[in-house]
């Protein structure tokens, strides 16, 4: 009997980065509204983190995955290293590949996003897997996280949960 909670806590996790079962193809999310501040830090050639969201998962569930595109306007290469969320004890950048029809999802060591190039983390690909939430996992409203620079910077942003349509 100890092997259902292990097969239940795979199957939320698998979940957490696979697409969504009523969207046979992801749809890439709607393009946010413009604002000044991404304007302006793109015009300061500063990392621009756009589209961000959470997947919103069951009251019980310790584990979600977060979407987003980050912009690199700058003259050098964006090397993002991992990540950071106050609600989880571990936020690692994960990549789903498929091979022979069988998606497998990898920790990645890095992400880089050459000059004036947009990296998407999107469902079925490069997402943040969000583990060990703190407290309960939020049916709704924002998430504060970081994605952590080889440099030592952070980048700073808030994501809603719940797909982008909702």
């Amino acid at each position: 009997m100890r092997l259902l909670p292990v097969l239940f806590a795979v199957t939320v996790l698998l979940a957490g980065c696979a697409p969504d079962a009523n969207d046979p193809a992801p749809t890439p999310a709607p393009p946010a509204p413009a604002t000044e501040a991404p304007q302006a830090a793109a015009a300061a050639g500063e990392p621009v983190v756009e589209d961000a969201w959470i997947r919103s998962v069951p009251p019980t569930s310790r584990m979600t995955a977060g979407y987003l595109r980050i912009h690199n306007p700058g003259p050098q290469p964006l090397v993002i290293v991992g990540a950071e969320s106050p609600l989880f004890g571990s936020v690692e950048v994960h990549g789903t590949t498929t091979v022979d029809g069988v998606s497998r999802m990898r920790q990645q060591e890095s992400v880089t996003v050459a000059p004036g190039e947009t990296a998407s983390f999107e469902p079925g690909g490069l997402h943040l897997m969000m583990m060990q939430a703190t407290d309960a996992i939020p049916s709704s409203g924002t998430i504060e996280l970081s994605l952590v620079l080889a440099d030592g910077e952070r980048i700073e942003f808030r994501a809603p949960v719940g797909q982008p349509a909702d």
